[in-house]
């Protein structure tokens, strides 16, 4: 058989070969088709989901923003930075990868413009989201930080206390004689001076009284004075005299009593002051030591102030105090240390301190709440930083110095502590520029970019 019979006999074969290849063709390309957007579909879906992981962990970080003291507190408290993730995560109830942008991002004086930036930036992804838009342009991440220029400041050991005011004489007048009240003089609330007269007793009991022992009186007086005239004629005896005498001694004793009973019936104010209270009305009968006013001397007061045991020592050296009420709209008075208790309370372990403040204007009331700064210890010209800025790195207090435009890590040795500033002893010179925002987020010797140098440390908290 010759190649052109061959050829002849292989075309119908080629054509049924072809005619099968050209019909499965179209399965073959929609097979290639749904594979490609199969992988087209999963990596959109892919970048969706990481878009809404990184909107979770936005929003971790606004959230943070929010509560930047909370979350300052937890960072302080924790051992490292992985302690630190665990801990935001489970009080905030947030993602480990939310929790780990949290740690990394700028506190305290960057919050306003992390906030604005955050919600910039979530607002932004959300609107790709809605639109199918997945391309988002990735942001390198930058170091920024905020630096505080070191100044010497004067910085205070302080407590803050709980007061109550007393007045500085709290005096209860009493009835000395009993008797009907005739008149009522006096009014609650009015001020009256030493001596003013509160009420008038009935009076008839007590002349009488007094009649009766000065007819006594008068006529042992007379009777001694004869006798004494006879002694010296030698016509009485000195028994007589003695026996007189000591008659005229008793009348006379009777009748000063009652004198004295009578004038009681007078009652009067031994001291100046206020009428705080009064027990009795017009008509109304009172025996001895009846309760009749109370009285309170204001023109200066007592402030009592319970001081525990750690800082009794320190009192020893504090003369004034600066007390403030919150009744007067939180204005302060100076109050100097009248008298610390040598006890303690029994329930309440507290010594009791009592203040002496000037209230010629009458405005502190008894009972008032005061609030009481107690000064225990003062540095002039100290260094300070917020207490946040120090990192524990071995156990050692550090903070990290801008230097050029790199972090540097100083070893620094801390003192007394006056709210959220903390003095450094040692470690820190005048003019270093210490990181106050973001130190969490550097190393020693890594390059930074400083946004904002703060000349004040008191800027901080604005």
């Amino acid at each position: 058989m010759t190649l052109e019979n061959q050829a002849e006999n292989l075309k119908p074969l080629i054509r049924a070969l072809l005619k099968r290849v050209w019909g499965a063709f179209p399965i073959l390309v929609l097979l290639i088709i749904t594979i490609v957007l199969s992988g087209a579909i999963k990596a959109k879906t892919d970048k969706l989901e990481a878009m809404k992981a990184g909107v979770a962990a936005l929003s971790g970080q606004r959230m943070a923003a929010e509560n930047i003291d909370r979350v300052v507190g937890i960072i302080k408290s924790s051992k490292d930075q992985n302690d630190a993730i665990k801990k935001l995560a489970a009080q905030l109830k947030v993602t480990p990868d939310a929790a780990k942008a949290i740690v990394h991002m700028p506190l305290n004086a960057l919050v306003k413009f992390q906030r604005t930036k955050l919600d910039r930036q979530i607002a932004y992804v959300n609107k790709q989201i809605a639109a199918h838009k997945l391309e988002v342009a990735p942001q390198a991440p930058d170091i920024n930080v905020v630096s505080l220029k070191l100044q010497p400041e004067t910085i205070q050991d302080r407590i803050n206390l709980p007061g109550v005011v007393e007045p500085w004489v709290k005096f209860n007048i009493v009835a000395e004689v009993r008797g009907e009240v005739k008149k009522k003089l006096i009014e609650k609330g009015v001020s009256i001076t030493k001596g003013d007269i509160i009420a008038l007793l009935d009076t008839r009991d007590y002349e009488i009284a007094l009649q009766a022992a000065k007819a006594s009186y008068d006529t042992a007086l007379s009777s001694m004075k004869r006798l004494d005239k006879l002694y010296k004629e030698q016509l009485a005896s000195r028994s007589q005299i003695d026996d007189i005498t000591a008659q005229v001694e008793r009348f006379k004793a009777q009748f000063d009593s009652a004198t004295l009973n009578l004038e009681r019936c007078t009652i009067r104010s031994p001291i100046s002051g206020i009428i705080n209270d009064l027990y009795f009305e017009k008509g109304q009968y009172v025996n001895i030591s009846d309760p009749v006013a109370e009285v309170l001397q204001m023109d200066k007061v007592k402030i009592s102030v319970g001081i525990p045991e750690s800082d009794v020592n320190a009192m020893n050296s504090v003369t004034e105090f600066d007390v403030k009420f919150d009744a007067l709209e939180g204005r302060s008075f100076c109050a100097a240390k009248y008298f610390l208790s040598k006890s303690s309370d029994a329930q309440a372990r507290l010594y009791k301190l009592e203040l002496e403040m000037d209230n010629a204007s009458g405005e502190i009331l008894p009972d008032m709440f005061a609030r009481v700064e107690i000064v225990k210890r003062e540095v002039l010209d100290a260094l300070s930083v917020p207490i946040y800025s120090i990192i524990t790195l071995n156990d050692e207090q550090t903070v990290y110095v801008v230097k050029g435009n790199a972090a540097h890590a100083r070893k620094v040795k801390i003192g007394i502590q006056e709210g959220w500033r903390i003095e450094i002893k040692e470690g820190l010179d005048v003019g270093d520029q210490v990181i106050v925002v973001g130190q969490r987020r550097v190393s020693d010797g890594q390059e930074v970019n400083v946004i904002r140098t703060l000349v004040n440390i008191k800027e901080l908290a604005n």
